[in-house]
């Protein structure tokens, strides 16, 4: 028969490797009782991890989308904000063009349509969340130049030398009279208009990109986010205003004149009805967000749900485990003490 040798340290030392491993699982079932998931969820679910971390990331990408889509809808609510604005501009303009004598139309549009024209860059120059939604997919740029600034745009340029060019006179010049309503409409049908084409309008007036933004709103689905400045009806709107305000209507002749007023009242007309274009495209747009939001949610709940179910552990259980392993480490704490007591002094 043999006897192993114990020793006072030997006595010493087993309680406190038990306390060790039993800290450690206090603190793991601490960080599951926080969390309410496994502290180490791939030993937990082995082969079923893939999964988890597949739920997880299409959980991240549709809480993703969700962020993305709070964005468009602020540029989508903030550009049907502006072209409203800009509707009812065009529609009170004509409304006092229309509501006045013919001879007094040019001296009541001079000064409304130039106010008009900085009020439009201005709204034009709208940004939102660091974009400018009237950029098209050249958000980072201002999309619209001023055109009254000193020196002279180059849209105001432009147009000076195609008035110059078309009737040998400026338009504040006294022989700005003799112009014919024949030579004025031609000048509106030919040089004047040829200053809103595309290659004008990017060279002279926009820095906006032609095609609007587009994004992703859910899985599946992808639509118009914004407006561009490039737009017939805002070139038009903006070529009414020019025409207005500086074509020296005050110094031409009646019959000029007529023709100047006429062609305005169209332009306000027509774009007005492109701009109630514009804002019913964008509020199929938002409308769409909106239906996205709701599936997008519902499927976030359900992925959530299905992960929760893989990775969630019982918070009861995990806190009697805390409570349990909290009352062993306490008793281990006592028998090491009077482990410590033991002495052979004490028996002599």
């Amino acid at each position: 028969m043999r006897t192993n040798a114990l020793s006072t340290l030997s006595f010493w030392n087993t309680p406190r490797t038990g306390v060790a491993r039993m800290q450690a699982d206090i603190a793991t079932a601490n960080q599951e009782l926080v969390t309410g998931r496994y502290a180490d969820v791939g030993l937990a679910l082995g082969s079923r991890t893939g999964l988890a971390v597949d739920l997880r990331q299409k959980t991240a990408e549709l809480a993703a989308l969700r962020d993305s889509n709070d964005t468009a809808t602020l540029r989508l609510s903030t550009t049907q904000a502006a072209l409203k604005q800009m509707q009812d501009t065009a529609d009170t303009t004509l409304k006092s063009l229309t509501g006045v004598p013919e001879d007094k139309r040019a001296g009541v549009l001079k000064d409304m349509a130039a106010a008009q024209l900085a009020s439009l860059t201005g709204l034009l120059n709208t940004s939102a969340a660091g974009q400018f939604v009237f950029g098209g997919t050249n958000t980072a740029n201002a999309p619209m130049k001023a055109y009254a600034t000193t020196p002279a745009s180059a849209a105001k340029a432009a147009t000076d030398a195609a008035f110059l060019g078309a009737f040998g006179v400026s338009q504040d010049s006294a022989g700005a009279s003799a112009i014919s309503a024949g030579d004025m409409s031609s000048f509106l049908d030919g040089s004047f208009a040829s200053l809103f084409d595309d290659s004008a309008w990017d060279a002279n007036w926009s820095d906006a990109g032609s095609a609007p933004l587009t994004s992703r709103i859910s899985l599946s689905e992808t639509v118009q986010t914004s407006a561009s400045a490039n737009a017939p009806a805002l070139r038009k709107l903006a070529m009414a205003y020019v025409m207005a305000s500086d074509l020296g209507t005050a110094n031409l002749s009646a019959a000029a004149q007529t023709v100047v007023t006429e062609r305005v009242a169209t332009l306000l007309g027509e774009a007005s009805k492109g701009l109630v274009t514009l804002q019913a495209d964008l509020g199929r747009s938002q409308a769409a967000i909106t239906s996205a939001n709701t599936r997008l949610d519902a499927q976030k709940t359900l992925l959530t749900s299905q992960v929760g179910q893989m990775e969630g552990v019982d918070t009861a259980e995990a806190k009697t485990r805390v409570d349990r392993l909290s009352t062993q480490v306490q008793i281990s704490y006592a028998l090491t003490a009077q482990l410590r007591q033991l002495s052979l002094v004490s028996y002599l």
